[in-house]
């Protein structure tokens, strides 16, 4: 398979994580970016990112939710418009129970 990229040449960057999607495609995280690569090859980025180490796909396949271990912070990206918002976390290291900033997250690893 050729990758072929939307938005330039595939860079060279370090790949971190992947999640399938339910059309034969994948998402990747990179050392900055949040790339979709479809079934037929073609890579496109969805978002930008800083050290994301880990990804999920919702069960609807409408949000991606990235480990951002060096902000301490579990991200969400809406796939349909490559939107990020904090979902847990508040960019200092913590360890405690609580609902979206006020969850204390301590480098989160791969899901």
């Amino acid at each position: 398979l050729a990758l072929e990229g939307e938005d330039g040449r595939p860079a060279s960057q370090k790949p971190c994580a992947v999640a399938s999607d339910r059309a034969g495609g994948w998402y990747v995280t990179t050392t900055d970016s949040l790339l979709h690569v479809s079934a037929a090859g073609r890579i496109r980025t969805v978002a930008t990112c800083e050290d994301c180490r880990g990804i999920a796909l919702s069960p609807d396949g409408s949000a991606l939710f990235l480990a951002d271990t060096g902000n301490h912070k579990i991200r969400r990206v809406e796939v349909a418009t490559g939107a990020v918002s904090a979902f847990a976390g508040s960019s200092t290291q913590g360890g405690s129970d609580g609902v979206g900033g006020a969850a204390g997250v301590a480098h989160p690893a791969p899901f």
